[in-house]
């Protein structure tokens, strides 16, 4: 059997198609999935960078913090305590006879875990001025102890012309566990 021109024109041209064909499912198709595949990969890659600089900026600013929470318990010494701090700033104001009571704050197992346990004291003054107060509270934030005030309460009380104030205030500071 002989092919005339135009049939072995059509069977070349047919396999070249198949030849192209066979390449493209064998070659590029795949090379085309696994580009895909890569960029998609390197998208994941880039939002976990985002997110691991993000932690790594998060931990850096916790040692910082816990640095300074070490070096602000160094410095106020083994014998400090809340209580006989708080008496002589109350002491130091004018305001030690107004203090109606001075009770420790319990806290939950939970809140102690780590390398520092809180400790509080709630405490209520009365009979106390405007500025008496602002300082007494300027004195204790500002003592570079380490104290905070997380909850207050203040009520203004007049007796005639006088207007004083009535405080209970919860002051809390940290100490190695």
């Amino acid at each position: 059997m002989k092919l005339d021109r135009t049939q072995i024109t059509y069977i070349f041209f047919g396999g070249l198609f198949l030849v192209v064909l066979l390449f493209y499912f064998v070659v590029i198709s795949p090379g085309l999935s696994r580009q895909e595949q890569l960029e998609r990969s390197i998208s994941k890659r880039k939002t976990d960078l985002v997110k691991i600089t993000e932690l790594k900026k998060k931990w850096e600013n916790y040692k910082r913090d816990q640095s300074e929470v070490e070096q602000a318990l160094k410095s106020r010494g083994n014998q400090f305590t809340l209580l006989s701090f708080l008496e002589a700033v109350t002491r130091e104001v004018g305001i030690d006879k107004n203090i109606q009571y001075i009770k420790p704050v319990t806290f939950s197992p939970s809140e102690g875990a780590g390398a520092f346990k809180p400790e509080g004291i709630e405490m209520s003054l009365d009979n106390v001025g405007m500025e008496q107060l602002v300082n007494f509270l300027y004195k204790v934030e500002h003592s570079g102890n380490l104290l905070f005030i997380k909850r207050i309460k203040i009520l203004k009380t007049s007796r005639g012309a006088s207007s004083t104030l009535k405080a209970t205030l919860q002051v809390n500071t940290y100490v190695r566990s």
